[in-house]
């Protein structure tokens, strides 16, 4: 049984020599470790892989969403939960950090304020 380079590999000479490096190197060739290793080398002797690209990211919903800001599950919005989402969502559009309003500690002490980061979609 021959094994053969997979058919996203662009220059299948090039992974023959990478696969024959990681099995020299590891006792135990089929492993993750050596498969990563194999990977790293092929590319750092300038290897491609072919195929569709993964997708940059996914679309953002840019508007409040009671159901997400619902904090305790209890099917209702308190104050507090409608400001925060409508602060997550506005900050949505361009990613970042917002203040929220403190609520124990952090309403007394500007030190124990914490920063909610919004993630960049």
């Amino acid at each position: 049984m021959k094994s053969s380079a997979p058919k996203n590999v662009a220059n299948p000479s090039l992974y023959a020599k990478a696969k024959a490096k990681a099995k020299a190197k590891f006792d135990v060739y089929p492993s993750a470790y050596a498969n990563a290793y194999m990977v790293k080398e092929y590319k750092k002797m300038g290897g491609k892989y072919t195929g569709a690209k993964k997708a940059e990211g996914g679309e953002v919903n840019k508007k409040f969403d009671a159901k997400k800001s619902d904090l305790n599950k209890d099917g209702r919005i308190s104050k507090y939960e409608r400001k925060r989402g409508e602060a997550i969502a506005r900050n949505m559009r361009t990613g970042g950090s917002v203040y929220m309003e403190p609520r124990g500690c952090g309403a007394m002490m500007q030190s124990k304020r914490k920063q909610v980061r919004v993630p960049r979609g």
